[in-house]
């Protein structure tokens, strides 16, 4: 009778390994992979959203307008009251309304103001434009108002009465960008406060705020 040959030790039925400490070695590398795959998947997770937030502060940076008004009284030499509106910022401003008030008194148009120093009546060669509903360029200055000064007395002497009020004049605004983020200022050195949205003023008295 021929027996069947016995089975060599070192041979194990199934999968089994005949070495243990690699079956152990190859599910810890396993865990590794895994959690390095892990690792990696959630470190660029946290990479590509601080390029996304770096990205939007650039596009702010670079899109934020910032609107300033000044007044003068001399142009090349000559006695020229001026009013203009410059847009110093990164980003075109698209202007909603501007006002303009001198103690409970508030206007759009210089020559509201003009006219109420002069009695009711309106003064000649005094240039004003318009500045609600327009865009402003990154960079772009407008003027406001121009007003030679006067050859005839009355007119001259309120001129000088406008040279001495601008300077108790302040100014508001608000403004939006391109992306409708909007903001308001008062036109100086102040920082813009952000709104969501360009809300029309209550006059203070006079004319109102232009939309």
């Amino acid at each position: 009778m021929i027996e069947p040959p016995e089975t060599p030790q070192h041979v194990v039925k199934g999968h089994r390994s005949t070495l243990p400490w690699f079956d152990m070695a190859m599910a810890v590398g396993v865990m590794a992979m895994s959690f390095g795959s892990l690792f990696v998947s959630l470190h660029t997770g946290h990479t590509m959203e601080r390029l996304v937030q770096q990205n939007e502060r650039l596009v702010y940076a670079q899109s934020t307008p910032i609107l300033q008004f000044s007044t003068g009284n001399n142009d090349d030499g000559q006695p020229v009251l001026q009013g203009r509106l410059t847009n110093v910022g990164s980003g075109a401003a698209r202007v909603v309304w501007i006002r303009f008030t001198n103690g409970s008194f508030s206007f759009v148009n210089w020559q509201e103001v003009i006219r109420r120093l002069n009695g009711g009546k309106d003064a000649k060669l005094v240039l004003t434009a318009p500045i609600a509903r327009t865009i402003l360029s990154a960079g772009e200055e407008r003027t406001v108002f121009q007003w030679a000064r006067p050859t005839d007395a009355n007119e001259a002497r309120v001129w000088e009465a406008l040279n001495r009020e601008r300077w108790n004049t302040v100014s508001a605004a608000c403004f939006c960008s391109l992306f409708d983020e909007c903001w308001t200022s008062k036109l100086g050195g102040d920082t813009p406060v952000r709104v969501e949205s360009c809300e029309v003023p209550r006059p203070l008295g006079g004319s109102h705020a232009s939309h």
